[in-house]
């Protein structure tokens, strides 16, 4: 049987190389541009905290879930008035079997890390006891350097 030859209509082949480079380049771009966020999202700083006061200050206990933890910082008011500026404590932190005291809160170094805990004291203060105050919590997520708010609430000052 003789081979007959057609001649085919649509692309050529430097018009398909060109399609296809252009397609590879769309979906790389998005690859990263999702494994970026989704690595972001990973990375960003998670905590609890829990806070208790007393006639001379703030307790201040921060369990880190995510990311890492470079600094941490109190801002205060009596209920009713304006919260002040976020102040640094002192720390104490556990880590590989020994405990570091007398760490500033606002440069931890280095970082507390998810799994880890860390505990400050903000004072000395005079607070008034019976007296209600409202406190934010701020930590500084050590990867980004960004200050965000990890708590909020109210605290009643004991009267011992």
């Amino acid at each position: 049987m003789p081979k007959t030859k057609t001649k085919m209509k649509g692309l050529t082949t430097v018009e398909a190389l060109l399609i296809a480079a252009a397609f590879i380049i769309v979906g790389v771009i998005g690859l990263l541009t999702f494994q970026g966020m989704g690595k972001s999202a990973a990375e960003s700083l998670r905590a609890n905290a829990i806070a208790t006061a007393d006639r001379a200050g703030f307790d201040v206990t921060v369990e880190v879930l995510n990311g890492r933890l470079s600094g941490v910082l109190l801002a205060y008011a009596a209920s009713g008035n304006n919260l002040g500026s976020p102040q640094p404590g002192t720390c104490t932190v556990a880590r590989g079997g020994s405990v570091q005291t007398g760490v500033r809160s606002n440069s931890i170094n280095p970082p507390v890390s998810a799994g880890q805990s860390i505990t400050c004291r903000f004072g000395p203060y005079t607070l008034t006891p019976g007296t209600q105050y409202t406190y934010v919590i701020y930590a500084v997520d050590a990867s980004s350097g960004k200050t965000v708010q990890i708590a909020k609430g109210v605290v009643t000052v004991g009267i011992s």
